[in-house]
């Protein structure tokens, strides 16, 4: 009787020890794991973001929990992207240097081409490590082993932080003047065309103008302009012009203004363009 209460004894000691070692160990993993973060800012507090590649410059804001880009264009910009930026912030240190211990020259910091910063926080792009393929960055007197996810989207064209819609969701289109007839609203608020087409046909193009979005948005590439549209905004007398510049192999919608274009698949000529079109069943 008494070596089963000794027994009893000694387990409860070693279950109680090894919960004991178990309870430090997830703390010292926890640690570990958020020492590993290349920083310890959280996303939510960022409202700056400024980036810098050879002689560009995007500045972007949050205003309103919506991010837009500030330089060198003004319009709203593209939310996943964003957020894939501010991954940036808890993306795996994989390592990290004192910057003092470092030839910065060997490792692209001396004078980075590319960099981002989130508030007050800057990062400096370096060279890749053609062992694992981790890319330098620096922060203050560090340089840290990162992923190299990031760097393609900073070194990528302005284009690729706008927003895929043409219009704002929550503009308010007063008129729409298309290549082959003219939207707009009377008096009492109703719709009309020009054509003579229905009211459920151009709610749906008015739709597609706010809602439908480009495969992809690039800097503008000078072409000759297939046809011109116009798009009167509430409380704002001057349209917005765009350009078709191209419907082979895609329809291509052009701001010149703003020094970008945008990409869709071909589908969307008539979506934007014709409304009324019949549609193709199978199509």
């Amino acid at each position: 009787m008494q070596s089963r209460t000794l027994l009893n004894i000694a387990l409860f000691l070693i279950v109680a020890l090894l919960a004991v070692y178990i309870y430090e160990f997830g703390k010292q993993q926890q640690a570990s794991s958020k020492s590993a973060l290349l920083t310890q800012l959280s996303a939510d507090t960022v409202t700056q973001i400024n980036i810098r590649h050879n002689q560009r410059h995007i500045e972007l804001k949050q205003e309103h929990g919506k991010w837009r880009i500030l330089q060198p264009i003004n319009i709203a910009a593209n939310s996943f992207r964003i957020d894939t930026l501010l991954n940036i912030l808890n993306t795996v240190s994989h390592a990290a240097y004192p910057a003092t211990d470092l030839d910065q020259d060997k490792y692209g910091l001396s004078e980075a081409s590319t960099s981002i910063s989130f508030n007050d926080i800057s990062i400096d792009f370096g060279i890749v490590n053609p062992i694992n393929n981790y890319r330098y960055v620096r922060i203050n007197n560090t340089v840290h082993l990162i992923d190299d996810h990031y760097y393609p989207l900073l070194s990528s064209q302005t284009g690729a932080l706008v927003a895929r819609e043409l219009i704002a969701a929550d503009a308010v289109i007063d008129k729409l003047v298309l290549p082959d007839q003219t939207l707009h609203k009377d008096e009492s608020n109703i719709w009309h065309s020009s054509a003579n087409i229905g009211p459920d046909a151009i709610n749906e193009t008015l739709h597609h103008w706010q809602h439908s979005q480009a495969f992809g948005v690039h800097n503008y590439m000078q072409r000759e302009s297939l046809a011109d549209i116009s798009v009167y905004l509430a409380g704002d007398n001057k349209p917005i012009q765009f350009y078709v510049t191209d419907v082979d192999p895609w329809l291509i919608i052009a701001r010149p203004d703003l020094d970008i274009e945008y990409h869709f698949n071909l589908e969307f000529y008539d979506r934007l363009l014709k409304p009324g079109t019949v549609q193709d069943p199978g199509g």
